[in-house]
């Protein structure tokens, strides 16, 4: 296929990956924003840093991206599982091995926790929200265009 068959179809798939962006900014909630009406929160420890199992060479990577979490519930459970960062912005040396941190926790199934810290899922939601309309944008400017 070469780009002069491509191009007529370009604005269309502009328009539904900027509508799936709006879609998950819109509708996908965070396990912060679940859990912060129904969960329990306990104090926890960052228990080890490490990197996640992905495709391709990690040389590139500078920062420990997998994050595991463990804390005892008010049943006294030890749960150790890795965080979720889905919708987290992390930096370089937020989090410290043995670094104690709020947590918060389905009360049903613990190993459905995450971080209950001052930083708002929002600020990711609103992102892909907004790259999902200036993707919208663009389609609709091409398909104006052509």
């Amino acid at each position: 296929m070469n780009s002069e068959s491509f191009a007529p179809i370009l604005p269309y798939i502009f328009i539904l990956i900027g509508i799936a962006f709006i879609l998950i900014g819109v509708l996908v909630k965070s396990n912060l924003e679940r859990l912060s009406k129904t969960g329990e929160r306990c104090e926890g420890i960052v228990f080890q840093l490490g990197y996640k199992d992905s495709i391709g060479p990690r040389s590139d990577t500078i920062t420990k991206d997998k994050i595991t979490i463990r804390f005892v519930t008010q049943k006294n459970e030890w749960i150790t599982e890795d965080l979720d960062t889905n919708f987290m912005i992390t930096r370089f040396g937020q989090f410290k091995e043995g670094q104690t941190v709020p947590v918060i926790y389905d009360p049903t199934n613990p190993v459905d926790f995450a971080l209950d810290i001052k930083q708002s899922p929002r600020t990711i939601k609103t992102l892909f929200a907004f790259i999902g309309i200036v993707l919208v944008g663009v389609g609709i400017y091409k398909l104006l265009a052509a």
